[in-house]
């Protein structure tokens, strides 16, 4: 991992305190994961970002921590999604296979590389635990379709695309999902569906709203499933997520993945039970 040289008291600060964190006592830990995962998500500095990367490869792998790395895999800079995966790698959470899969073609060789040195050693730590999160289980079983989400709140376009990238990568993480490629005409999935014996589903999304307050920034999305190819209402899924203490676009970015990722953790259940 490269380091910068700066005299910017934000890093100066993660700096120390990544030294200083394995002496820190339990509930303080806590407090000094939380504010590593705002200042990741809501930096506009990107040697910032990467600092509070590299001191969460330092703390416990719970899960608040593996969700900020991986949501950040995804990070404008790609020397920000080299030290996510780098830290993945180093609190050895292979829970994070399936989102280290989806970001498996980085456009930066680096982060490539990072990615790919990661999901080779996660892969044995699952393996040496018994874990079944090396591979998706089982074959396929439901072929989706994915819709640009709806912007009730009225969000600048690059930040809705966001969200349709990262609520494709969510879903394509899945086990047993096979994706549909995008604008597919209706007699193509069917006959991928007859063909491979799948169920199909459709998923349309939208960013409902959008708060901006004194304790932070929350963001409200719902996820709408649907059968496919036809556009049947099977469920809907609403999620939410808050970051704290921070405002601005790479805030609304960083509620957003928390949001969707609240409202996608139901849908492997919702299209189990529609299928029925």
């Amino acid at each position: 991992m490269r380091f910068f040289r700066t005299d910017n008291p934000w890093l100066v600060a993660l700096a120390l305190g990544a030294c200083l964190t394995a002496s820190l006592p339990g509930a303080a830990r806590a407090q000094r994961s939380d504010y590593l995962i705002r200042i990741l998500s809501t930096s506009d500095t990107f040697r910032v970002r990467v600092q509070a990367a590299v001191s969460l490869g330092r703390l416990e792998a719970n899960d608040a921590v593996v969700g900020a790395l991986q949501g950040c895999l995804g990070d404008d800079h790609p020397a920000v999604r080299t030290a996510c995966a780098a830290s993945l790698e180093r609190i050895e959470a292979p829970q994070a296979l399936p989102a280290l899969r989806a970001a498996r073609r980085d456009r930066d060789r680096g982060a490539r590389r990072a990615n790919a040195s990661a999901s080779r050693r996660l892969v044995r730590v699952a393996s040496r635990r018994g874990s079944e999160t090396t591979e998706p289980s089982g074959p396929a079983r439901f072929y989706v379709g994915v819709g640009e989400p709806g912007n009730q709140a009225s969000l600048d376009g690059d930040l809705v695309a966001h969200a349709a990238q990262y609520l494709r990568s969510q879903i394509e993480s899945m086990d047993g999902v096979s994706m549909a490629p995008q604008d597919e005409s209706r007699n193509a999935a069917n006959r991928a569906i007859r063909r491979n014996n799948l169920t199909g589903y459709f998923i349309d999304s939208s960013i409902v709203r959008v708060e901006e307050t004194d304790v932070g920034t929350r963001v409200v999305v719902s996820v709408i499933v649907n059968t496919y190819p036809g556009r049947d209402m099977r469920a809907i899924l609403n999620g939410a997520a808050t970051v704290p203490g921070a405002s601005g676009a790479r805030a609304i970015r960083a509620a957003m993945e928390g949001a969707l990722r609240s409202a996608t953790r139901r849908l492997l259940q919702a299209m189990e039970s529609s299928r029925r």
